[in-house]
């Protein structure tokens, strides 16, 4: 979720090279695709399949590529954040990550109510650009909603969405919409774990996180016009800057936040990256007591 900030290209000399969008020309969703979307996620059909590579070899996680899930990390990767992502990935199989609190927090009985959706943390190498990348060298993928949508206009978040009846599981549901919003082939994508879920009371929908990672982020094609506004690929370093970092205040309620390119990363989004970052051993010290306090105005989230 996000605030609507000044122009893009304002906040984006602000925050020259730290993060890339890419645009799309807003137009009106189907209302199909409008009602199963969670709040915070948006997707739109691809114009075109990327082409497809050849699977990875190894075991699979409910259809798609994977870690093997009966042994420990793997052997040392040529990137250190992998090897960190492999260890939480590790965890999550072994059922000892510490799952996310608060207003998350799943109880299964409340879930047993709600609608299945999941979201993909999907993770890459920060592109080389002739100085070394902030650490922890990896980009994460985000989307933002169009402002022209009725529900939750101009937000930011992971893509993911709505689980459906096709789908052969949560990792598959987040390579779909994955695969809708950002235009990255799920044969390029490599899931490493599933999260532990958790809850969105807002709208009454049981999450999980997938944890995902690409060496194939540049494959990404195209994708149609309507719900997502931009593909937001920004370093993790940049969002772990403590000077990007604040709690979102709004009609009573706080959240972690991220400043990116063109807003606030809030709500649900800014909760989950906040605990992942954590669990990852990635969070720098910021000043947990400064507040951004945001008002909606006709739909949107604003500055107050």
């Amino acid at each position: 979720m996000i605030c609507t900030v000044p122009a893009a290209t304002d906040i984006a000399r602000e925050a020259a090279g730290r993060a890339r969008v890419s645009p799309r020309t807003p137009a009106a969703p189907s209302a199909a695709r409008a009602r199963r979307r969670p709040p915070g996620h948006a997707g739109a059909r691809p114009a075109a399949p990327a082409a497809r590579a050849q699977p990875r070899a190894g075991p699979t996680l409910g259809g798609v590529n994977t870690v093997n899930p009966s042994a420990g990390p793997g052997p040392a990767a040529v990137h250190g954040a992998r090897d960190a992502l492999d260890r939480l990935a590790h965890r999550a199989r072994a059922g000892t990550v510490r799952p996310l609190a608060g207003v998350h927090a799943f109880d299964p009985a409340v879930a047993a109510g709600y609608r299945a959706a999941a979201v993909m943390i999907l993770f890459a190498p920060t592109p080389a650009a002739g100085k070394p990348a902030p650490e922890p060298g990896v980009d994460v993928f985000l989307v933002q909603r169009s402002p022209h949508l009725r529900d939750h206009p101009g937000q930011i978040a992971l893509p993911g969405g709505r689980i459906e009846e096709t789908d052969a599981g949560e990792a598959a549901g987040a390579l779909r919409e994955t695969h809708e919003e950002i235009g990255l082939d799920p044969s390029r994508i490599e899931v490493l774990a599933k999260l532990p879920p958790v809850l969105v009371p807002v709208s009454r929908f049981v999450v999980t996180p997938v944890l995902g990672w690409t060496d194939d982020a540049d494959k990404a094609t195209d994708v149609e016009p309507g719900e997502v506004l931009h593909t937001i690929r920004v370093p993790v370093g940049a969002l772990l800057d403590p000077a990007t970092r604040a709690a979102v205040t709004i009609v009573g309620r706080r959240s972690a936040g991220f400043r990116v390119p063109t807003g606030w990363v809030w709500g649900f989004t800014g909760n989950l990256l906040d605990h992942v970052f954590t669990e990852l051993g990635w969070t720098r010290p910021w000043d947990t007591t400064r507040e951004v306090p945001m008002r909606l105005d006709r739909g949107l989230v604003i500055p107050a």
